[in-house]
């Protein structure tokens, strides 16, 4: 895949989000009443699928090669579940860092979230929304990127292309950071399985903390709001830099022991000293897209600061 049909693939992705969120707008006046949360989450994710398998098709690419399911060892996925669970500490700085600024946008949720059953916000959370993302993001956007050779660079972009997708400041900041986790998860296995065990065990596991804390939940904007009163936030702010710059470091230890568990790590270590191919990645529809996502985002801010 040619990685300006990627980009013109997310900037479909982006047009198609926005259409979705103005249909069900126009429901909610035309019908006084609104989607339940797991049909919303369904379309949201097929906005995003859909763009990029219909331009995988369309240009006759083999879904093997953008998509590498491959198989990884046992010992691979149980590390891989370590990882993730090591990243907890830096996706909470980075989200405690955005509700500065902005709205925690789970905890907006939480109440339509909890009110479902479990297992089916499970499914919808923890299983089919990863399968999507990963399949989009960390197989046809990060590997037609990839084919410029500029390996380092695809992973920032998709990262960040991954943040945008959500639409929100809150969740842009913590996703793009997830992704480039992730992407690194990619690189050292070949397999995009990787990417989504890692995130399907993230969010199972906010699933199963946001069902058994609600009531914290409820709360959370309220204490953020106590801690900046009392001048807490701050001390509480770096205490999770800590935490996240120590168990970062040790998730970083143990991608490179799955590189090596996977007959990667030769390649995994040399990343960073990667040549520069000349390829720019960044082209006109791409540009048109993150602008789109930029002002809706900014506008969501603002119309929620009326609110």
């Amino acid at each position: 895949m040619d990685y300006k049909r990627a980009n013109r693939a997310y900037l479909y992705m982006i047009l198609s989000t926005l259409a979705l969120v103005l249909l069900l707008t126009a429901w909610v006046f035309t019908t006084g009443g609104a989607l339940s949360i797991t049909a919303s989450n369904i379309l949201s994710e097929l906005m995003i699928l859909v763009p990029a398998i219909a331009t995988i098709f369309y240009h006759g690419d083999r879904l093997g090669v953008l998509i590498p399911f491959k198989r990884i060892k046992i010992s691979s996925a149980l590390l891989t579940i370590l990882y993730v669970v090591l990243l907890f500490p830096l996706v909470t700085f980075i989200n405690s860092v955005s509700m500065l600024f902005v709205d925690n946008t789970i905890v907006g949720l939480s109440d339509e979230i909890t009110v479902m059953p479990m297992w089916e916000m499970f499914l919808l959370i923890g299983i089919f929304g990863p399968l999507v993302e990963e399949v989009v993001f960390r197989g046809f956007f990060l590997q037609s990127y990839q084919r410029t050779g500029r390996i380092i660079g695809s992973m920032i972009l998709s990262s960040i292309l991954f943040g945008l997708t959500h639409m929100n400041f809150n969740q842009f900041a913590y996703g793009a950071a997830m992704g480039l986790m992730l992407a690194l998860l990619v690189e050292a296995t070949g397999s995009v399985l990787t990417s989504f065990i890692a995130h399907a065990t993230f969010n199972s596991i906010e699933v199963v903390l946001m069902y058994a804390t609600s009531d914290v939940l409820d709360n959370a904007e309220s204490m953020l709001t106590d801690m900046e009163a009392t001048g807490q936030i701050l001390l509480t702010i770096g205490i999770y830099f800590v935490a996240a710059v120590i168990f970062t470091a040790i998730a970083f230890c143990v991608v490179i022991k799955i590189s090596d568990i996977e007959k990667r790590k030769e390649f995994f270590v040399s990343i960073p000293k990667c040549r520069k191919q000349g390829y720019k990645l960044i082209t006109v529809p791409l540009v048109l897209a993150i602008v789109i996502a930029a002002v809706y985002m900014i506008g969501l801010e603002v119309l929620n600061s009326f609110i």
